[in-house]
């Protein structure tokens, strides 16, 4: 009998606890505090088990200790604040690392762990935990104790294990809530402060939503909008070239009948107080809504629009001809001149690639690399040459952009044919120079050593006017020498030139010094030189270069003991030299005249010289791709500066 007794003892307790499991499971899916609900979990336990105490112990951020956060029986002020190490040595912990139930007869006897003071001090003999969620991801722990030895039964043990997994479910639901919903506050924020109008439209055609963004966009109110169905005449929708777009045609309507997504439509629309907006629509059909819903972006465009009919507006009145590409060199914009040279119309070009209307310009590889150096590298490229294809030599001017290329070109042939011309007569006028002056030495020897004769028998003979006016016969013969020496130096600088190397200018310039030393010395010339570069250039005509200047600056050093000083630097891609003195100086308004053939500033007396000289180091310095100047102030010298390019070897 004793045996039948304890068996329905068993089985009243079972059965019990089953309920209170059911009764725990409806009273989470109703309640919507889950604090009160883990706050009556607990003490149900307790109850139903005839237990002392019951804890709820929630495992906090860093994983290192669980805080008693529900539970009955235990000091006052202990729950909310008691916390338990997740180590191993004490029951709690122990009970996170395994998935099965952890039962304690006798706390003082357990050899897995050691009894903590929460328990110690509360007189716990016997316990039951286990883990609330799986233990890969614990939310924290589950426990019962009593402060008698007791022997948990098999349905206790079932009963606590569901009943966490009761509370497991339930927390697990109300974080999923409560993530929803801040998904959804966060989804509701980012859709109201959007900058692009976002609206709602159901099957029906009428607007279900719209953000603040759209009331703008629109002009309208949501009461006003949803007054409003997708076909409404009052929208006025017309497309990107002005035509009304009937009901089918918008980008409502398409997304509604079809079921199909629109990409970056664009439509103009009219606001009440009549004003035309233009507004880029991107719409789909929301999926897994049983409504019909179909959801749309739009983007108000209508500044961007005002600058694109401006850009190709001024674009019309470029006078060269233009096209814009886009980064896969499809054509985008053509001006009239464009369309002109290129012989093809924009409507024909637009939208098409470069290299597929043009075939021919992708094998010649200037033109090739000018584009693709372009795009590639984002810096501005440009080529002149002929092209058969059109007939003309072109010139051509590339300037990249994130999302593309501007070209601008022109038909250059006249240009090309006039420096052609302008090089032949250069050539004929160089020829000229040289024949004529190489012409004149002739009769100006016999003239010089018929003057050198009368000279030798008849001086005698010559009373003082007639000696005055031989020695000014010979110094003009001599003069003259010098000038048709000149001269031909001045018409060989481009023909009898020679191919350009690398040149030390130290080595240049300690060449000509060396070369001009008797004059430095009778003028007791001090002349200072810094570190010279490499540079590219004719040895020779650098070395004649040098020569004029130095012998300019010890000229026109008036009664001051002449002062030279040479230096360089470098400057972008040219170096730069500068030969300064401290003589009489020039005008500044005379600068750019002394560059002139057979221009003096002074008059023979004063100074002499052919009037070639600079003309010749001007002359020597175009060659070489450089640029030649002057600055002074009267009275206290000049500075000539003239720059060369660097010698590939340079390194200095």
């Amino acid at each position: 009998m004793g045996s039948t007794s304890e068996t329905d003892a068993e089985l009243h307790d079972r059965i019990h606890q089953q309920e209170v499991v059911v009764e725990l499971g409806q009273q989470a899916l109703e309640t919507d505090d889950i604090e009160q609900f883990l706050c009556d979990a607990a003490k149900v336990v307790a109850e139903t088990l005839d237990a002392e105490y019951c804890k709820i112990l929630e495992l906090r951020p860093g994983d290192d200790e669980l805080r008693l956060s529900h539970g009955v029986g235990w000091q006052e002020g202990l729950v909310g604040t008691a916390t338990v190490p997740t180590g191993t040595d004490s029951q709690a912990g122990y009970t996170l690392r395994t998935d099965e139930p952890v039962v304690v007869e006798d706390l003082r006897t357990e050899d897995r762990f050691s009894g903590l003071e929460l328990l110690t001090d509360h007189g716990v003999v016997s316990g039951l935990s286990v883990v609330i969620g799986s233990s890969d991801d614990p939310w924290g722990v589950l426990g019962v104790h009593t402060t008698e030895r007791r022997a948990f039964a098999e349905h206790d043990i079932n009963f606590v294990r569901n009943v966490s997994n009761v509370l497991a479910s339930t927390i697990d639901n109300r974080e999923t809530e409560r993530r929803l919903e801040t998904e959804k506050r966060v989804r509701e924020r980012v859709v109201e402060t959007s900058p692009v109008g976002i609206i709602v439209v159901g099957a029906d055609g009428t607007l279900r939503f719209a953000n603040e963004r759209a009331e703008e966009i629109y002009g309208r109110t949501r009461d006003e909008l949803e007054t409003y169905t997708h076909d409404d005449s009052r929208w006025d929708l017309v497309d990107s070239h002005g035509e009304t777009l009937s009901a089918d045609e918008t980008p409502f309507g398409r997304v509604l009948t079809t079921g199909e997504s629109v990409f970056d439509m664009e439509v103009g629309l009219r606001r009440p107080d009549g004003q035309r907006v233009w507004l880029s629509v991107n719409g789909t059909p929301v999926e897994l809504d049983d409504e019909g819903n179909a959801v749309f972006a739009v983007t108000d465009i209508t500044e961007q629009k005002r600058l694109e009919a401006e850009f190709t507006e001024m674009l019309g009145r470029v006078s060269d001809a233009f096209y814009a590409l886009d980064d896969e060199f499809r054509f985008t914009h053509v001006n009239e001149r464009a369309e002109e040279l290129l012989q093809h119309t924009e409507e024909e070009l637009l939208g098409e690639n470069l290299w597929d209307v043009f075939p021919s310009a992708a094998e010649i590889d200037e033109v090739w690399d000018a584009f693709q150096t372009a795009r590639d590298e984002q810096v501005p490229t440009s080529y002149e040459l002929y092209y058969d294809t059109l007939g003309f030599w072109v010139e051509a001017n590339l300037y990249p952009s994130e999302t593309g290329i501007s070209v601008y070109f022109r038909d250059i042939s006249d240009r090309v044919q006039r420096e052609r011309a302008l090089e032949r007569s250069n050539e004929r006028l160089e020829r000229f120079a040289y024949s004529a002056s190489h012409d004149l030495q002739e009769p100006l020897r016999m003239v010089s050593s018929y003057l050198q004769l009368i000279e030798r028998r008849y001086r005698d003979a010559l009373d003082e006017d007639g000696e005055e006016f031989l020695e000014f016969a010979i110094d003009g013969a001599d003069r003259m020498r010098a000038m048709i020496q000149s001269l031909l130096e001045y018409s060989r600088v481009e023909t009898r030139g020679e191919p350009l190397e690398s040149v030390d200018l130290e080595t240049a310039v300690t060449d000509v010094i060396d070369d001009l030393q008797l004059r430095i010395d009778e003028h007791d010339a001090d002349i200072t030189v810094e570190e010279l570069p490499r540079v590219e250039g004719d040895p020779g005509q650098l070395r004649q270069l040098f020569q004029n200047l130095l012998s300019n600056a010890i000229q026109y050093s008036g009664d001051e003991t002449p002062r030279v000083h040479i230096a360089a630097e470098r400057s972008d891609s040219m170096w730069t030299i500068s030969v300064t003195d401290e003589g009489i100086g020039i005008d500044p308004d005379e600068t750019g005249r002394i560059f002139e053939v057979f221009e003096r500033l002074h008059s023979r007396a004063e100074y002499s010289g052919t009037g070639i000289g600079l003309a010749l180091a001007q002359r020597i310095v175009e060659r070489h791709g450089g640029d030649i100047w002057a600055e002074s102030v009267p009275g206290e010298g000049a500075t000539f500066s003239f720059t060369l390019p660097p010698a590939e070897t340079d390194d200095r």
